[in-house]
């Protein structure tokens, strides 16, 4: 298809593998793409600095974040003098500040690329501000972009990134054989907060089988709650994605939840998920069947209720061949509909 832009800046975390599909879509209309981690312009003293300025009065709080972001701002807008790009795209808001925003939509496309509700921002209070600025914001929540539509911002693109299948692809057997066999595995971060409890309510569900459960400290606030998760915990921090790869393909179900943030749409790690082979276990949201499995005809994986969760993992784990049609079947639904090839064309389209 014709690159419509020269170069392409994509401002997106290095290990996330949102970035490698953002990249692909955008390395087919723009012809140089240049990716940037804005994390690596702050030091590791300020960067942990800026995780507990929230407990600080707010009067000092402002005062540290107007100097932290306009730090990080100034050495954006300085990459971006030094880089002309003619198409920027930002995943979430990457500590940028509203006059930030201007500047680079006057002079190039301005693309946001919501991963998160920008509607609960702890990471940035500009982030919401930001987006008015943008020239097309690409949201993969109907009811985030029918929030920002209400709040007149009508530049949205229900979009779907797909996914990283350099990342996260089927393995042999002797490579799998690496980590630990599971029949359930959830591995991701929980929260001190009501969202940690509502998290841990889900995964409970799981500890009648052989599961495991990998992610940070804060998974211990909710063992008092429910006991049986400490049996199955491993406090982990990042883990590399060749190891991650390795997991998903040892497992057969992966959870996906639907954190409070998420109003109607689904977390991504559904599709790394399908191309590791596991079947994602689906907390429902509304997007998942009326948008994004459109036209799909099989049934779908959908928890509705938690208290049926056991009962409909133990359904498709009872039944090896039905799981592993219904995972290649809904691969190849995703991988056809939301192509990096097709995604790269709703795009420029939207940005004519």
């Amino acid at each position: 298809m014709e690159k419509r832009f020269e170069r392409g800046l994509l401002l997106s975390p290095a290990n996330y593998s949102l970035t490698n599909s953002l990249r692909s879509t955008l390395s087919r209309i723009a012809s140089e793409v240049k990716v940037v981690d804005v994390r690596s312009f702050i030091s590791s003293f300020d960067s942990r600095l800026n995780s507990q300025v929230f407990r600080f009065p707010h009067s000092v709080r402002r005062k540290w974040e107007h100097h932290f972001q306009a730090r990080i701002n100034t050495r954006i807008l300085d990459l971006i003098g030094g880089y002309s790009p003619d198409l920027v795209i930002v995943y979430n808001s990457q500590f940028l500040m509203p006059e930030t925003c201007r500047s680079v939509s006057s002079r190039s496309k301005l693309v946001f690329f919501m991963g998160d509700s920008p509607f609960y921002t702890p990471q940035n209070n500009y982030y919401l501000s930001c987006l008015s600025h943008a020239d097309l914001i690409l949201s993969p929540d109907s009811c985030w972009a029918d929030q920002l539509n209400t709040m007149g911002i009508r530049k949205t693109l229900y979009f779907i990134p797909g996914a990283d299948e350099a990342s996260y692809f089927r393995i042999n057997r002797e490579e799998a054989d690496l980590e630990e066999e599971t029949e359930i595995l959830y591995v991701g971060a929980c929260y001190l907060n009501s969202w940690g409890y509502k998290k841990a309510l889900l995964m409970d569900s799981f500890t009648g089988f052989n599961f495991r459960l990998y992610g940070n400290s804060a998974w211990r606030r909710w063992f008092s709650f429910f006991p049986s998760l400490e049996d199955v915990y491993s406090e982990s921090n990042y883990i590399p994605q060749q190891k991650l790869n390795r997991m998903y393909n040892r497992t057969r179900v992966i959870p996906v939840d639907g954190n409070p943030g998420i109003l109607c749409g689904i977390h991504l790690r559904m599709f790394e998920a399908l191309a590791a082979g596991a079947l994602p276990l689906i907390e429902y949201r509304k997007d998942v069947d009326g948008r994004l499995f459109n036209g799909f005809e099989n049934k779908l994986p959908l928890i509705k209720d938690y208290k049926s969760a056991a009962a409909i993992a133990s359904e498709y784990l009872k039944d090896n061949q039905a799981r592993e049609q219904l995972v290649s079947a809904m691969n190849a639904f995703l991988r056809t509909e939301y192509s990096h090839e097709l995604n790269a064309m709703k795009l420029s389209e939207a940005l004519k």
